[in-house]
């Protein structure tokens, strides 16, 4: 909102100088036009008259008189101002090659100024348009379809914008690394998984194993209680999405087969994930080198500033990615995707920064996922995807769902509050 404000201030300004400008210019192209039809039809006389300036007076005279009869109202409605231009505009054609050049050049830079305000307001209007889709009427969600309106005022606007100004330099600013995909090392997971599990707790964490190396298919010998099998592994789902969101939300589909005996039971895993091993291998490859890019001593507000900022700027919400735009994959190497990628790729960022986080599944209009994140021992919400002007902008960056309270996102976003922590009760910004 306070974007929309300030471009909307900028555009307002821009095109009145462009009304003024382009009026003035008007005006004096309309005088010289008619000054010069005149100084042609009178050419002749002005010729013979040379050199005697009673008789030239005379001409210039009737020319003034003819144009200043000729007035286009519509263009110039004060006649006293009119007639005053006409007088000056005709010394200035008439008296030396100088004054003609400058009076030639006036109208000139008038036009082109009035040109140069008129593609500035055209700039800022279209920005203004896009501030206004973004901020109040489409919002991105998992589902391209669905639009959010968010009701808002002008007074909440300025006091965005106010607190916008106001907080700017609180934080630092980054230059934004940029690596290209040539250039990054991959990295594949290199946990052990246990092949066999002796009670409920270790379930849990032996699925994760395989996950965390995007095992395909594996096989878990489960030795604990054979009669409660069928509870533990749904507290072993439990676990995973509690303990491993990034493995859980990239799982596309997870089919188990258990076969047992009253000893133990083998338990086959068949799991297909949104993006493959290779993928995975790049993402946290980018992401290690990406964020050792960062000087040490920062603190974590400005950790979680920098992830914002690069995702931001280097992200396009589009649901029609090349490659799936659920994942931080299509997010970090096709600039692409949708909030699922966004809130993935910042959990990864914050953990190799050492940033405690959540990644939070809730509904924004649709299906949405953004982050908590832990700051100064309190919790905060971060909506990279909301944060990310639509239609895209570039390195237009927001602040407006960064750092904020539950109250203050609560106005457009639901979730369930068992399931995570509540935040601060103010903004931190």
């Amino acid at each position: 909102m306070s974007n929309l404000i300030l471009f909307s201030v900028l555009f307002l300004f821009l095109f009145s100088l462009f009304f003024v400008t382009f009026k003035s210019f008007m005006a004096q192209f309309y005088i010289r036009k008619k000054l010069k039809k005149e100084l042609k039809n009178y050419r002749a006389q002005i010729q013979q008259a040379k050199g005697y300036n009673s008789l030239l007076f005379e001409i210039y005279k009737r020319i003034y008189e003819q144009v200043i009869y000729d007035r286009n109202r519509l263009l110039i409605r004060n006649r006293r101002q009119f007639e005053r231009q006409v007088n000056n505009e005709l010394k200035r054609m008439t008296k030396n090659p100088f004054t003609r050049f400058y009076s030639k050049s006036v109208a000139t830079i008038k036009g082109l100024s009035a040109f140069v305000f008129f593609l500035a307001s055209l700039l800022f209007g279209a920005i203004v348009v896009d501030e206004y889709k973004a901020s109040s009427l489409t919002l991105p969600t998992v589902n391209p379809e669905i639009k959010l309106q968010v009701s808002g005022n002008i007074e909440d606007g300025f006091k965005q914008l106010v607190s916008t100004i106001l907080s700017s330099n609180e934080l630092k600013s980054f230059e934004l690394p940029d690596i290209q995909a040539e250039d990054i090392v991959p990295i594949y997971p290199t946990q052990d998984a246990p092949a066999s599990t002796a009670s409920a707790a270790q379930l849990g964490p032996a699925i994760a194993g395989n996950m965390r190396n995007l095992e395909a298919q594996f096989t878990i010998q489960y030795e604990g209680n054979i009669q409660n099998f069928d509870e533990d592994l749904e507290n072993a789902y439990e676990y995973l999405k509690e303990n491993e969101p990034y493995f859980w939300a990239i799982m596309s589909d997870f089919s188990t087969r258990a076969i047992g005996n009253e000893r133990a039971v083998e338990l086959q895993a068949t799991i297909s994930y949104d993006l493959t091993a290779e993928q995975n291998a790049l993402v946290l490859g980018k992401i290690k080198q990406v964020t050792q890019s960062l000087s040490a001593g920062l603190t974590d507000a400005e950790k979680v500033k920098f992830v914002n900022d690069y995702l931001v700027s280097q992200t396009k919400y589009n649901a029609q990615s090349a490659v799936n735009p659920h994942t931080p994959y299509a997010i970090l190497f096709h600039g692409e995707g949708v909030c699922e990628g966004y809130a993935l790729a910042a959990y990864l960022m914050l953990e190799e920064l050492g940033v405690e986080a959540k990644y939070v599944v809730g509904d924004a209009g649709g299906p949405h996922a953004w982050n908590l994140v832990k700051v100064d021992n309190a919790w905060y919400h971060l909506d990279t995807t909301w944060n990310d002007p639509l239609p895209d902008q570039g390195k237009n960056i927001r602040y407006d769902y960064f750092l904020i309270s539950d109250k203050t996102i609560a106005k457009n976003h639901q979730w369930d509050t068992t399931l995570y922590p509540a935040t601060a009760t103010e903004d931190y910004l």
